[in-house]
């Protein structure tokens, strides 16, 4: 153990003060995020609109019966009398023991065909769907059942007996706990039309706010937002925003209005499984999204496409001096703005938000332009986006890519731009690096100039891409790199002034979908497992002050730390990344006896992980521990463990 420093601390002579907005979190569809995570409807394809990719021809794929199986029948997609006029249906031709099934979100490869909605007995879950029928006769009935046919729900009728389409809907209650599939019987002759199907646990996200009647959240993955306490979001990505290809990218007006009119594309991260099979259903879109951050007290920061399609996929763009970068992707930014904070009374988009069941804005004060853009290209549109921007709206902050490498020589003409506009400008900084460069990085900021443009750290991991590590399951979300963002987070704090806002990412992930192998948090279709490194961002997002408070001392190799206060607590947050204990004196200047409470993360081993697998239970090895500790006489004497990450809390 090295020997004690002396570290004073003094809350009367705060630096500067600490950005309100700094952690927050970035939401992107990808490891099945969205359509089989955060949307609480578990049926794969729900309306037979599927578009998915075409690996070998590199080009959309329609796939409108896709993941939908039928025995002793026949199904066919259409469109003709369909429920709106881009969408498709499905017309079921059924003999005397027909069965549709649906086997749910699966995440692929080498799940792909296992059953994956999650039953618990005793627990109602929630079936609608819409249906016509075209001459059948029979009877018709539902349930969820497991791969050996034994039923895990109750076994509802499904009435089928108008010539008209007809929604339909029911309450199912488990009778046996679970992996299952939507078994739909019909036992006649005749066809019979089915569109958006949705089977869903009836206890979905704020069930009783009437906001949530278009899209519904999964409960237990918002309740694990709603613990990192974020002061904003970032939505809906990521290289999603910009696409693999022309066409394929975020639209956000395909993700709003009543859910069945909604244009479905294929996912960018369709590329990253064997049949392309990721669709986009936007059954959660872009209204869903502001709701989200309504309800979780963050601030929106919603990234559009900025006229370039994926830079490290494609040269694909739209001209700049063009009129389809005028009307398509210039009127995106100033149409969203409208949707988001306009008068229902004066404009359309305003209108739909109020008509979806939001009449009051969202009060939207910051945009993305564009994500991981870099290049004179890339400048030139976002000049003109921001000034069309600003010219109707001179309040919103815009935020400006710098590309995807966190190299300062490769960033330099972004940030030229940016300092040299003289505005108030957000500059995205992104990095998937080593555990030694995120260590290092801690002082990053330090040198940064203090001015209008500031710092937003949009996307961030010490996954090791950077540094050559290949990805692997193994590998991913070990202790080591999680320990190792604690450091550098300790340098975003203490430049607080300059870093306006930071996002990990990405945030979920699918177990066993294999897409993007180190993520925040795990989840299967019955569990959520929280990973080191979510600990860690739980830490530092839940115990910040508004106030960065300096301290003086010089720290031991290998210690990080920040301090920041507000009127009535202390919050000191230590990193230890060395392989040996660590005594140090903390001097608080005008406390006497406090009671001080420590969260403390801490593992003997670096290549420590929590694991979770596909249809298992969480395995947490590292967990987040509470100590309580006395500051006496203004001091504090702590023995910081190897590899641990400890936030001391003192009240005032």
């Amino acid at each position: 153990m090295t020997e004690s420093t002396i570290i004073i601390i003094d809350p009367a002579k705060p630096l500067h003060a600490v950005s309100p907005d700094l952690y927050g979190i970035f939401f992107e569809d990808i490891n099945f995020s969205c359509d089989g995570g955060i949307n609480a409807n578990m049926v794969n394809n729900y309306s037979f609109d599927g578009v998915y990719f075409n690996r070998k021809k590199k080009e959309p794929a329609a796939g409108y019966l896709r993941y939908w199986m039928i025995k002793n029948g026949t199904m066919q997609s259409s469109f003709e009398g369909s429920l709106s006029p881009d969408s498709r249906y499905a017309r079921i031709s059924a003999k005397p023991g027909c069965t549709l099934e649906n086997l749910g979100y699966n995440g692929l490869k080498a799940n792909a065909k296992r059953c994956a909605m999650f039953i618990k007995r005793s627990k109602e879950y929630s079936f609608e769907c819409y249906i016509r029928n075209v001459d059948f006769t029979g009877s018709a009935n539902l349930r969820i059942s497991d791969e050996n046919g034994i039923a895990l729900t109750t076994t509802e009728k499904l009435t089928c007996d108008s010539h008209a389409w007809k929604k339909v809907s029911f309450r199912l209650e488990g009778c046996n706990t679970g992996y299952g599939k939507l078994s739909i019987m019909l036992d006649g002759c005749g066809a019979v039309d089915l569109d958006c199907v949705v089977f869903m646990d009836s206890d979905y996200w704020n069930k009783e706010d009437p906001k949530w009647r278009h899209g519904k959240l999964r409960k237990d993955l918002i309740q694990a937002l709603v613990e990192l306490k974020p002061r904003f979001v970032r939505f809906p990505g990521g290289y999603i925003v910009e696409g693999m290809l022309c066409g394929n990218e975020y639209n956000w007006k395909d993700t709003v209005g009543p859910i069945h009119e909604r244009k479905h594309n294929f996912n960018l991260w369709a590329g990253q499984t064997e049949d392309g099979g990721y669709t986009q259903s936007y059954q959660i879109g872009f209204y869903e999204y502001f709701c989200l951050c309504e309800d979780l007290g963050a601030k929106p920061l919603p990234t559009l496409f900025a006229g370039l399609n994926c830079q490290a996929r494609t040269t694909q763009k739209i001209a700049t001096d063009s009129r389809e970068f005028r009307e398509y992707v210039i009127q995106n930014y100033l149409d969203l703005i409208e949707f988001a904070n306009g008068d229902p009374d004066t404009n359309e988009w305003a209108r739909l938000r109020s008509e979806m069941g939001h009449p009051a804005a969202f009060n939207l004060d910051r945009i993305g332009i564009g994500n991981e853009n870099f290049g004179r290209d890339y400048l030139a549109k976002f000049e003109l986006i921001k000034s069309a921007i600003h010219a109707r709206y001179p309040n919103i902050l815009c935020v400006m890519s710098t590309g995807l490498f966190p190299f300062k020589l490769f960033q330099k003409k972004s940030w030229d731009q940016a300092r040299n506009s003289g505005e108030e400008l957000l500059v995205d900084e992104h990095s998937y690096h080593s555990t030694k460069w995120f260590i290092k990085a801690a002082h990053r900021f330090d040198d940064y100039p203090r001015g209008k443009a500031r710092v937003y750290f949009g996307e961030y991991a010490a996954n090791g891409m950077m540094a050559g590590k290949i990805p692997a399951e193994a590998t991913a979300n070990l202790y080591e790199s999680a320990l190792a963002e604690a450091a550098f987070l300790t340098g975003i704090e203490r430049n607080s002034d300059v870093v306006l806002m930071a996002s990990y990412a990405p945030l979920f992930n699918l177990v066993e979908s294999k897409q993007w192998l180190h993520n925040l948090i795990d989840f299967n279709p019955a569990e959520i497992c929280p990973t080191a490194n979510y600990f860690v961002q739980k830490l530092f997002s839940s115990n910040l002050g508004d106030q960065y408070i300096p301290f003086v001392g010089a720290l031991p190799e290998n210690i990080s730390m920040s301090v920041t206060g507000d009127d009535s607590k202390i919050f000191i947050k230590v990193v230890n990344t060395g392989e040996e204990s660590c005594a140090i004196s903390l001097r608080v200047e005008g406390m006497n006896r406090r009671r001080v409470s420590a969260q403390v993360l801490q593992s003997d081993h670096l290549k420590a992980k929590n694991h979770l697998t596909f249809n298992g239970k969480p395995q947490l090895t590292i967990r987040l521990e509470d100590r309580s500790l006395e500051l006496a006489g203004g001091q504090l004497d702590i023995v910081l463990e190897k590899y641990s990450v400890n936030v001391l809390t003192v009240l005032k």
